[in-house]
């Protein structure tokens, strides 16, 4: 039997609220945020659904809506990668690339493939010229600003972000995969992460150095210390949507719920933050400058920003739970993102009330699509998401009227 261990925690909202250290700022929008980068303490960009594209030159004190073309081709945007004042790239699905080089006056349309079901997820520039944007199945190469695109086969669809140490050696995430490349993007391997049969989706990199924390769904936090090659589970009760890595030592992960943990001590221990009670949105991007300074992204265009690092979340009464996990499971929905159909596969233990809940960003439940007595056994539905809005949205299992685990999962139409 596998034994968790569960910390109740219990915080007085009044606390929270007087004391928090993740200050929320005024974004200007209400989409999605997936994505917020900074270059120094006072530039910093975020972008997110519907075309926007949003910038600060105050530390983000105001924000202000930067016009761009995305809108008409393809408008939900996923990463932002600011190389100087000027000079920034941004992605978005159909293989859709975007580049200013005056600080968002003017943009130029790198790259548009209308017919492509794929996304730019992922982007990493290690200078002005030199970057790498992921699609599916695919990766596209620059050493000229984007200028010019060479495309290179790679063994997986569903992927999302890409880090590169050099001209030669870099990693990218995918559905329960990280693949390592050791020429330049040309060739790329599958570096083993210990996932066992599921796809935690790997949304998002955290790294220092040769250090590289991945997390999704499991919930695990994984690490590896030698760049990819060997994988060890840093923590095993947490998932991860968004991961920010100061150094090899202070780390941050956010996830649903506006849920927001730190490690001091290179993921050994994460620590829950105190972040705003009035939240409950996903956190998508996470972002720091140094060990002091930061910012996270939401959805619902939230934005919070610390000088402080942060705080612990203090005034916690513990108490210690054992509790059989295998007596059910939920797995990743599959595909993911999907469009707009996908399968969600669960598993019981035994014979219990069994409910399957969907819920957007913001926790409105959208539909309950199972609610019955079922009898121990593996079961699959299908869910047809042709009537609601693209984004990401949150399922959960629940067994005997509770809440047994929950993951995300993305609908791009």
């Amino acid at each position: 039997m596998k034994k968790i261990i569960i910390v109740f925690i219990i915080i007085h909202s009044t606390f929270l609220v007087a004391n928090a250290q993740w200050i929320s700022q005024n974004s200007g929008t209400n989409q999605n945020l997936y994505d917020i980068e900074f270059i120094n303490d006072k530039t910093g960009w975020a972008v997110g659904d519907a075309g926007v594209v949003i910038k600060t030159t105050n530390g983000g004190t105001n924000w202000f809506n930067i016009q761009n073309p995305s809108g008409q081709l393809s408008p939900n945007l996923w990463t932002v990668v600011p190389i100087d004042s000027n000079i920034v790239y941004v992605t978005s699905g159909k293989d859709f690339a975007m580049k200013t080089i005056n600080g968002g006056l003017n943009w130029n349309v790198i790259h548009y493939c209308p017919q492509c079901n794929s996304s730019f997820i992922g982007a990493y520039f290690l200078n002005k010229d030199t970057g790498w944007f992921l699609g599916a199945y695919k990766i596209f190469r620059t050493y000229d600003g984007g200028l010019t695109l060479d495309s290179f086969y790679t063994p997986w669809f569903d992927i999302y972000e890409i880090y590169f140490q050099d001209i030669n050696t870099g990693v990218f995430t995918g559905d329960g995969r990280v693949f390592k490349s050791t020429d330049g993007g040309e060739n790329w391997f599958d570096t083993n992460v210990h996932v066992g049969g599921s796809f935690p989706m790997f949304r998002k990199l955290g790294v220092s150095n040769d250090n590289v924390w991945i997390g999704g769904g499991n919930p695990k936090i994984y690490k590896s210390s030698d760049f990819g090659d060997h994988w060890t589970i840093s923590d095993s009760s947490l998932g991860a949507f968004g991961i920010g890595f100061v150094n090899d030592q202070t780390g941050f992960i956010g996830g649903g719920l506006n849920a927001l943990y730190k490690t001091t001590n290179g993921g050994i221990n994460f620590y829950r933050q105190l972040t705003d009670p009035s939240s409950l949105a996903f956190i998508s991007s996470i972002t720091f400058i140094n060990d002091q300074t930061g910012w996270y992204s939401c959805a619902v265009g939230r934005i919070y920003k610390t000088t402080t690092g942060g705080e612990w979340v203090t005034n916690i009464h513990s108490q210690l739970e054992e509790f059989n996990s295998d007596s059910y499971k939920l797995y990743q929905n599959y595909p993911n993102p999907f469009n707009p159909i996908t399968k969600i596969k669960y598993s019981l233990n035994k014979r219990d009330y069994v409910e399957i809940k969907i819920f957007d960003v913001l926790g409105k439940q959208i539909k309950p699509y199972i609610s019955s007595i079922q009898e121990s056994g593996n079961y699959e539905i299908e869910i047809d998401a042709t009537e609601i809005n693209s984004g990401v949205y949150f399922y959960s299992l629940f067994v005997g009227g509770e809440r047994i685990e929950t993951k995300r999962m993305i609908f791009l139409k």
